[in-house]
C-alpha cells in the first residue's frame, strides 16, 4: 500500500485530507472498487485523482459533461499532470493525436464522454493498455431512477469488463463511481449496472452545517418583491436566483437590476454572453446571478451567501445540488425556496410533455407489430396518424424502453413487449420525485435532516440542524398571527373538522370564512407546519386522466384549537393579484443576446434540409444510434429555415442549446456554409 500523504502534498499541494477523503482514496488505491456519494464541493475529484496517480499509469475518467471535463483537465494540467480529453467538441485529428498519446503511455488522465465507448474500435483501442483506474463521474446518470438519466450511460456495464482486465491478462482495473446526488435506490442501481455488487459504498457528508433553509408558500406575483427584500441586506450577497423558465429569469432580472449588479444566464443566450456573465459573477463584478438550472455545474465560487429558488424544483436531488452552491467557504449562508400549489401543477404539466401518453407509444408499437417487415419512420408515422412532434416524442421513449429498434437511417424494427411496464415504472418514478419535492416544501420536520435522510447518509448524527425555518422559526421571515388572522384560522380549523375528506378547493369555495384563496393556502400551510392539520394528496380518474387534489384533516382534539401558539405565517402577507398590463398585439422582444431568425428562400431551405439529413445520417451510422437522437426533425427543419451563420445564432434556434451546440455546432455550420454562400 502506497503512502498517499506525500503524494497529496507534493503533487496536489494539500497538507491534509478533507473529511471522508482518506478512507475512499486508500480503498481505491489498494485496488478496491467503490461507490462514492458525496455533495458537490466536498472533494470527490481527489478520490479518483490521487489513487490514480498512486497506482501509476493512465486513469480513464468517463464524464457526460463537456464543461466539467474541460475544467478538470485544465486544473490537472495546471498541477503538472499530463491530462487530455476526447469528446464531440474536438475534431477527429485532435482525438487521434490523444489516442496516440494514450497508446504511448504519455497520459496520466484521459477523460472521455460515455458515447465514445459506442464508437467501433474505440474500446478495443483502450484495452490495448492496462489502465491504472477507471472513474465513472456523475454516476447517477447510469440509473433510470436518477434525476438526470442518460441512455448512453446505460451501456457502460457491458463495455467496462473489456477494459477492466485489458488484453494483457493483468489483474483487473478497479472502478470508482462518483456522484453528488444518488438516493439509496439509485445507489443500488449504480452498483448493479457497473457490476460492483459487494463493493464498498461511501455515503458521506450530506449535512451542510452552515446553510439555513427556509421554505415559504408565496404566489408568483409576490416573489420578486420578496427577493428584493432578502437581498437588500449586503450580507446576503453574492446570490444565485434560480427561476423556472427563461421568461421568468429575464423578468426577475429586470425587477432586481435597479438595485443590484445583476447577470442573466440561460440556454437561450449566446455562448459568448453566457461566458462573459459567468466570468463577471466569479470575479465579483456581478453580485446577483438570475438563472435557469443551466447555470452552476462546475462553478466554484466559495462566497455565495444566498441561493434562492423562485419556483418549486422538479426533484430533491436537483434542489440539494443547487443549494450546495452556497457557503462553500464554510461561512453562514441561506437557501430560500418560494413556491405555491401552481408550481406543482406546472411541474406535472412538464412531466406530461416529457412522458407522452401510454396510448401514443402503444399506437406506434401496435403499428410496427402489424407490419410484416421493417419500414422507414415516416411510413410508420403516417399509419399512426400522429402529428410529427407527438410521434417523435413517443418514438424516442419507445426506443429507450426497448419497444422498437431504430436503425441510424431511421428504419423501425419491432422490439420487446416488455417496454410497457418499464415505461410506466419510469414515468411513475418521475411523478414520485415531484411528490417528494412537494412533501419537502410542505414538510414539518427539520429541512436539513429531511435531505440527509433522503440520500441515506447513515453516518449522520440524525440531529435537527437548528438553523432552518422549522428548527428556528424566529430566524425565518415569519411572524405570529395577528388578532383578526387568529379568528380566521380558528374558523378554518372548525370548518376542516366539519368537512374532513373534501377537497381543499371545495373547502375554500363553500366552507371557509371570507378569505381569499392565496391567504387561505398560507393559513393551511402554517397549520400543517405546526402539526395541527394533515394535508394529503389524492387522485381520481376522469375521462382517462388522473386528476390530483388535496384534502385536509385536523389533528388533535378541538380543545387545542383555541391555542394557536407556534402557528406562524410569512412576514409579508400575500397581496391581491396585480393586474397585468395588456400586451395583446405588442411585438415580443427577443431576450438579451438572442439571435434573430432571418428570412430564407424556400429553395435554400430545401437544400439545407437535404444536406443536414445527410450529415445527421453519417453521424448516426458512426455512433450506431437512430438519426433522431442526433437532431430531431423539428430542430433540423428550423435550422434549415433560419440558416444560422454562427454558433450564437445556432444556439438561439429553439430546441438547440449549449449541449447540442458543443456537440455538433461546428459540424452543422460547416454543412450550412455552402448553402449560406449561395
Amino acid at each position: 500500500m502506497v503512502d498517499l500523504l506525500p503524494i497529496l502534498k507534493t503533487r496536489f499541494g494539500f497538507n491534509a485530507f478533507r473529511p471522508y477523503q482518506q478512507e475512499v482514496c486508500e480503498e481505491v488505491a489498494r485496488g478496491g472498487d467503490a461507490l462514492l456519494v458525496m455533495p458537490t464541493g466536498a472533494g470527490k475529484s481527489l478520490c479518483y485523482q490521487l489513487p490514480g496517480v498512486a497506482r501509476t499509469g493512465t486513469t480513464l475518467v468517463i464524464s457526460p459533461l463537456v464543461a466539467l471535463m474541460e475544467d478538470q483537465v485544465q486544473k490537472l494540467q495546471s498541477l503538472g499532470f499530463k491530462a487530455e480529453r476526447i469528446h464531440s467538441g474536438r475534431d477527429r485529428s485532435t482525438s487521434r493525436t490523444v489516442c496516440e498519446q494514450f497508446l504511448r503511455n504519455e497520459l496520466d488522465f484521459l477523460f472521455i464522454a460515455p458515447e465514445r465507448l459506442a464508437v467501433p474500435g474505440f474500446p478495443e483501442m483502450l484495452a490495448k493498455r492496462r489502465l491504472a483506474l477507471m472513474a465513472v463521474d456523475e454516476a447517477h446518470c447510469i440509473s433510470q431512477w436518477g434525476h438526470d438519466f442518460r441512455p448512453e450511460y446505460r451501456m457502460l456495464g457491458a463495455r467496462l469488463p473489456l477494459l477492466r482486465g485489458g488484453l494483457d491478462g493483468n489483474a483487473r482495473t478497479p472502478i470508482v463511481a462518483l456522484t453528488a446526488t444518488a438516493t439509496p435506490r439509485v445507489q443500488r442501481d449504480i452498483l448493479s449496472q457497473l457490476g460492483l455488487t459487494g463493493s464498498k459504498a461511501f455515503i458521506h457528508g450530506f449535512r451542510r452545517t452552515n446553510i439555513a433553509i427556509e421554505v415559504t408558500e408565496l404566489s408568483q406575483g409576490d416573489r420578486a418583491e420578496k427577493i428584493l427584500e432578502v437581498l437588500s441586506n449586503d450580507e446576503r450577497r453574492p446570490a444565485v436566483i434560480y427561476a423556472a423558465t427563461r421568461k421568468n429569469t429575464e423578468a426577475l432580472a429586470a425587477a432586481l437590476k435597479e438595485k443590484f449588479r445583476v447577470g442573466i444566464y440561460h440556454a437561450g443566450l449566446n455562448k459568448d454572453l453566457r461566458d462573459r456573465t459567468q466570468t463577471a459573477f466569479l470575479s465579483g463584478e456581478i453580485e446577483v446571478m438570475v438563472a435557469t438550472i443551466a447555470f452552476g455545474m462546475g462553478i466554484d465560487k466559495a462566497n455565495v451567501r444566498t441561493v434562492v429558488h423562485a419556483a418549486l424544483p422538479a426533484t430533491l436531488e436537483g434542489y440539494y445540488q443547487e443549494i450546495g452552491r452556497a457557503g462553500r467557504d464554510g461561512l453562514p449562508s441561506q437557501a430560500k425556496l418560494y413556491w405555491s400549489f401552481a408550481d406543482k401543477k406546472m411541474q406535472e404539466f412538464l412531466h406530461e410533455k416529457s412522458y407522452p401518453p401510454l396510448e401514443q407509444l402503444g399506437r406506434i408499437f401496435s403499428t410496427v407489430q402489424a407490419i410484416a417487415s421493417p419500414e422507414p419512420k415516416e411510413f410508420v408515422r403516417a399509419r399512426t396518424h400522429l402529428d410529427s412532434e407527438d410521434f417523435d416524442a413517443a418514438l424516442e421513449k419507445l426506443w429507450i424502453h426497448g419497444g422498437v429498434k431504430v436503425d441510424p437511417d431511421e428504419t423501425i424494427h419491432l422490439g420487446s413487449e416488455a417496454w410497457r411496464d418499464m415505461y410506466q415504472r419510469q414515468s411513475g418514478h418521475r411523478l414520485e420525485q415531484l411528490k417528494k419535492m412537494d412533501d419537502f416544501a410542505q414538510g414539518t420536520r427539520c429541512r436539513m435532516l429531511h435531505l440527509v435522510r433522503h440520500f441515506g447518509d447513515e453516518q449522520d448524527s440524525g440531529k435537527p440542524c437548528g438553523l432552518c425555518d422549522i428548527c428556528a422559526p424566529e430566524t425565518a421571515s415569519l411572524r405570529p398571527l395577528e388578532s383578526v388572522e387568529r379568528a380566521e384560522v380558528r374558523a378554518i380549523l372548525a370548518m376542516i373538522r366539519e368537512r374532513e375528506g373534501q377537497s381543499v378547493l371545495r373547502m375554500h369555495r363553500e366552507g371557509a370564512p371570507k378569505v381569499e384563496r392565496k391567504k387561505f393556502d398560507v393559513y393551511l400551510s402554517a397549520l400543517a407546519k405546526s402539526g395541527r392539520v394533515s394535508v394529503e394528496e389524492r387522485t381520481f380518474e376522469k375521462d382517462g386522466k388522473s386528476i390530483s387534489y388535496r384534502t385536509a384533516r385536523a389533528l388533535g382534539d378541538e380543545e387545542g384549537d383555541e391555542s394557536l401558539e407556534g402557528v406562524m405565517i410569512p412576514s409579508s402577507a400575500p397581496s391581491a393579484p396585480k393586474k397585468k398590463k395588456s400586451t395583446r398585439g405588442a411585438p415580443k422582444a427577443a431576450g438579451p443576446g438572442a439571435a434573430q431568425p432571418i428570412s430564407v428562400p424556400s429553395e435554400s431551405a430545401r437544400v439545407a434540409v437535404v444536406a443536414l439529413k445527410e450529415w445527421r445520417l453519417s453521424e448516426a451510422r458512426e455512433r450506431k444510434v437512430p438519426a433522431f437522437t442526433i437532431l430531431s426533425d423539428r430542430v433540423l427543419q428550423t435550422i434549415a429555415a433560419t440558416l444560422p451563420r454562427d454558433l450564437a445564432a445556432l444556439e438561439a434556434v429553439r430546441g438547440m442549446g449549449p449541449k447540442l451546440v458543443a456537440k455538433h455546432g461546428g459540424e452543422i455550420l460547416k454543412v450550412l456554409s455552402p448553402v449560406c454562400e449561395r
